[in-house]
């Protein structure tokens, strides 16, 4: 019985095939926890600059929220379409 049980059990549905699905489920998600910890020493550094630095904060607002000062003025120029290039 055990020598046609072990076979049918390794390769069933909850042997040998879940084991490499798993395996690979862990390694997709080491490589996602790589990235979100690449993305959490970034954002560290952002809000430390952000904390310390009144510079960055103001480029901050000036990048993202498109701000400027009253006495500043903008002059749009207009650009060639991605299209009509050369």
């Amino acid at each position: 019985m055990t020598v046609i049980a072990v076979p049918v059990m390794v390769v069933g549905p909850n042997g040998l095939p879940r084991h490499r699905r798993l395996a690979a489920q862990i390694e997709a998600q080491r490589e996602e926890n790589l990235r979100l910890g690449r993305q959490l020493v970034q954002l560290r550094t952002e809000y430390s600059a952000f904390t310390t630095d009144r510079r960055a904060r103001e480029r901050a607002v000036r990048e993202e929220l498109g701000w400027v000062r009253p006495d500043e003025v903008i002059v749009e120029i207009p650009g060639q379409p991605a299209h009509a290039q050369p």
